[in-house]
C-alpha cells in the first residue's frame, strides 16, 4: 500500500499512450516506406572508423525497460511539468514518424561472428530490427527517447541528485551504444538529441502541455487540481 501511494498513478495512461505511439510510429512507418528508396547518411572518415564495442549492447537493451519506468519518476516532479514533458515526447515521436516516411535512411551493418555473448546479443538486435534492410534511423529514437528521459529530471530538485546524475550517464551510454554496436550513424544521434532540446524548449517555454490539459479538464467541467 505504501508503495502504491508513492507511485503517481495518473502517469499510467500517459505511459501506455507513449508505448502505443512508439509501436505505431515504428511499425507503421516501416509498412509505408518498406519499398521506398532509403538514403545513406554515412559521414566518410568518421562513421566508417567508429569501432565496434560489443559490451555496449547491454546499454542498448537495458534502455527498453528504463524508458517506461521514467514517466513515473518525472510525474513525481509536478503535474504541470509532467504534461509539458509528455506533450514534448509525443511531438518528438510524430516528427520522427514523418521524417521516417518522407526521408527514410539506412545503414550498412557489419557481419558479426557469435564469438561472445555480446556479439550474439548484437546479432539478435539486428535480426529483430528490420533484418532485410535497416530503416527508421534518422533521427534515432533510441537517442531521442533516452535523452527525453534525462531531460524530464534535469535540474529538478524534487528528484534525488544521484538519480539525475545516473539518468544523464545512462542516456549518454545509450546514445553511444547506437554507435558502438553499429545501429546508427552519428547524424542520427545528433539529430535525436537536437530534436528533444528544440521541442522540449518550445513546449516548456509556452507551457503548452500544461495549458492543453487544463483546457481539456475545464471543457469537461473539471477543476484545475483534478488534472
Amino acid at each position: 500500500m505504501k508503495i502504491m501511494k508513492k507511485i503517481p498513478l495518473y502517469a499510467i495512461i500517459p505511459t501506455l499512450l507513449l508505448l502505443l505511439t512508439q509501436i505505431t510510429i515504428y511499425y507503421g512507418s516501416q509498412l509505408i516506406n518498406e519499398h521506398l528508396p532509403a538514403y545513406d547518411l554515412t559521414i566518410k572518415g568518421f562513421d566508417d572508423r567508429m569501432p565496434l564495442v560489443p559490451f555496449f549492447v547491454v546499454f542498448y537493451l537495458l534502455s527498453l525497460p528504463w524508458w517506461y519506468i521514467v514517466p513515473f519518476i518525472v510525474a513525481k516532479v509536478s503535474k504541470p511539468h509532467f504534461w509539458n514533458w509528455f506533450l514534448a515526447f509525443v511531438i518528438c515521436y510524430l516528427v520522427c514518424g514523418i521524417v521516417y516516411i518522407v526521408f527514410p535512411t539506412t545503414i550498412v551493418r557489419p557481419t558479426i561472428e557469435n564469438t561472445t555473448i555480446f556479439h550474439r546479443l548484437i546479432n539478435i538486435v539486428y535480426q529483430n530490427d528490420t533484418p532485410e534492410r535497416a530503416i527508421n534511423l534518422f533521427p534515432s529514437t533510441h537517442c531521442f527517447i533516452s535523452w527525453m528521459c534525462y531531460v524530464g529530471v534535469r535540474g529538478k530538485t524534487a528528484i534525488p541528485k544521484w538519480y539525475r546524475l545516473f539518468s544523464l550517464s545512462f542516456a549518454v551510454c545509450i546514445a553511444l551504444s547506437t554507435q558502438f554496436i553499429k545501429q546508427h550513424y552519428i547524424v542520427d544521434l545528433i539529430s535525436g538529441l537536437l530534436l528533444v532540446e528544440i521541442v522540449y524548449y518550445l513546449i516548456t517555454k509556452y507551457d503548452l502541455g500544461n495549458r492543453l490539459v487544463r483546457k481539456i479538464v475545464s471543457d469537461k467541467g473539471g477543476v484545475a487540481n483534478e488534472y
